[in-house]
């Protein structure tokens, strides 16, 4: 009986362990800014996945804070795809004159869900 036990666990951990193999991660970098105050909105977020199909199916909601009126900058995001990596673009319409914007970005895929939370401190230009 000690053996039938020890088989079945190991079939159940092999199949765990393939089963978890066709899940696919998402992970979301940290944030480049590459704008500064007085001017539009430019942030560069790298999107690294093992699957590059799933860039075709994210479900993306950008969220901004409505305190500190940074919603009326609207923001918007745009998925860019290149040969060296795929990112999301998140840009204003307008001049971002406050030097603290936030907004959160929800993500989902067939395969899991990220929200995350970003915060930035936008520096004057410099001379």
């Amino acid at each position: 009986m000690g053996t039938y036990k020890t088989i079945s666990r190991l079939i159940v951990v092999i199949c765990l362990g393939l089963y978890s193999s066709f899940g696919h991660a998402l992970v979301l970098s940290n944030a480049d800014i590459k704008s500064y105050l007085n001017q539009r909105l430019d942030v560069r977020i790298d999107i690294i996945t093992d699957n590059p199909d799933e860039l075709d199916h994210l479900e993306i909601e950008l969220t901004q804070n409505a305190e500190n009126n940074v919603s009326r900058y609207q923001l918007k995001y745009e998925l860019v795809k290149s040969d060296t990596g795929s990112y999301l673009k998140i840009s204003s319409s307008d001049v971002v004159r406050e030097p603290v914007i936030e907004f959160t970005l929800d993500i989902g895929w067939s395969d899991g869900h990220i929200v995350r939370k970003y915060s930035f401190l936008i520096d004057p230009p410099q001379n």
